[in-house]
């Protein structure tokens, strides 16, 4: 994608959810990697996802308690396109995706239900 500036790239992008080539949800779209194709115009380079990518955003009191410094650059090669979310080529895990949401999900599965 490609634009005037690049806060409209910038807006564009954060917070779009990120689904991979089997239709799983991969997390969102943090920050983005831009660079400046011919003058005026900005294209992505990079997605970023991760607290890592998120935390130059927060304040910096509350980068203390919450954990995370992990993120993930999926390379703008990888995007298959973009509506209102953006669909990548690879699947999630390929990327190093939803790794944390994964091994939850694997444990909340080995968990015996409560019987009454």
């Amino acid at each position: 994608m490609r634009a005037a500036s690049p806060r409209a790239l910038l807006r564009a992008f954060r917070d779009m959810a990120l689904v991979d080539r089997e239709d799983e949800n991969c997390g969102i779209v943090d920050d983005i990697e831009y660079r400046e194709e011919q003058p005026g115009i900005w294209s992505v380079t990079a997605l970023l996802v991760g607290p890592g990518a998120w935390q130059r955003r927060r304040p910096r009191w509350l980068t203390g308690i919450l954990p995370g410094r992990r993120c993930v650059r999926v390379d703008a090669a990888d995007i298959a396109s973009t509506t209102n979310q953006v669909r990548l080529l690879k699947r999630g895990d390929e990327l190093g995706l939803a790794r944390v949401e994964h091994r939850l999900l694997r444990a909340w599965r080995k968990v015996p239900p409560i019987e009454s």
